[in-house]
């Protein structure tokens, strides 16, 4: 009987009672070359922008018996890389400068990004990517480039990188460690407005709006708004009965926590002598919690009788600082 090959290896099967006296040759063959590129083999394949096809020889080594496949070559667009359509495992190194789809002539591809390697598996039809789930990852993980996270990046202890650490609308929880860093604690965006004229102003026990605003749509319904605000104003009067000073709203609702004073400007007429001017600067700050992405308005509201920027540049500025969700 002549001898046969076997489907996955293509290693020669010594039909019973041949090759007496060299069967030793062909055995050696078996295990010395095709088993060992089977096991440990790494295959350099070039590629030219063009559809590759591996070498694959009964009995012989070739290029689609090997474990390893470092693709390279001047691959402008995706490229299929086609081998034989049997039962195998592969460790692709992909840097042929384009994705490279790994497949056999007429089965599912598994595509392989450039600058990329992975290791994939063929049931003798189809190729499937046998990549570690990044869903749930047991002890550490380690990885030389860039992981991007859609919504939130979770670590029980530590999160390392050597360059930055970006987060966008999600959470970060644990530790953070890198040369710089975008995200949890950070400012993500400054709104600014500057008031320049003189607004006379007159709401006799009463908060009143003036026309000085600051507009800002956090990223995040996590996020923190810092507001603040300085400038000159002159007060009128100061009538002993009537609560006098500034404060700021967000979308029309006084944030001073009272309905009656200002946030760091608050006046009544046992401050000073009952119906004497005077020039302030104010100074208003505050640590805003809207919970919210929408639109926000931040505007000045005013109390008693006294103009309103003075003549003065007066800004207000919004703060967007982004915080664990």
């Amino acid at each position: 009987m002549a001898s046969t090959y076997s489907t996955t290896l293509r290693l020669e099967l010594i039909g019973q009672g041949e090759q007496s006296g060299t069967w030793g040759v062909t055995t050696n063959n078996n295990f010395g070359s095709l088993v060992e590129q089977a096991i440990t083999g790494v295959q350099t394949i070039t590629m030219s922008n063009a559809q590759y096809i591996l070498s694959s020889f009964d009995g012989a080594v070739d290029e689609a018996r090997n474990a390893v496949l470092v693709v390279n070559g001047t691959n402008i667009t995706a490229q299929n890389l086609v081998a034989p359509a049997v039962e195998k495992v592969y460790i692709i190194n992909n840097i042929s400068g384009s994705t490279v789809n790994i497949k056999t002539s007429s089965g599912n591809a598994v595509a392989i990004s450039n600058s990329t390697t992975t290791q994939v598996y063929c049931d003798g039809t189809d190729f499937y990517s046998v990549a570690p789930s990044l869903n749930s990852v047991t002890g550490n993980f380690a990885a030389t480039g860039s992981i991007t996270a859609g919504t939130s990046l979770n670590s029980g202890t530590s999160v390392n990188a050597g360059t930055s650490v970006t987060g966008a609308n999600g959470s970060f929880s644990g530790s953070v460690t890198a040369n710089s860093f975008i995200g949890l604690g950070t400012i993500v965006q400054t709104k600014y407005s500057l008031y320049t004229s003189n607004y006379s102003v007159y709401y006799p026990g009463y908060w009143g709006t003036i026309p000085h605003s600051v507009t800002i749509t956090p990223s995040s319904a996590s996020s923190k708004i810092l507001v603040m605000s300085c400038g000159g104003n002159n007060f009128n009067n100061f009538d002993s009965t009537t609560n006098q000073g500034l404060s700021i709203a967000r979308n029309g609702s006084n944030l001073s926590g009272d309905g009656n004073k200002g946030l760091q400007n608050y006046f009544t007429g046992g401050y000073v002598s009952s119906g004497i001017p005077g020039n302030w600067a104010n100074s208003m700050t505050i640590l805003d919690s809207p919970g919210t992405t929408s639109t926000l308005t931040y505007q000045i509201l005013g109390g008693g009788n006294f103009n309103y920027g003075n003549n003065m540049a007066t800004p207000l500025v919004a703060i967007e600082i982004l915080q664990n969700a």
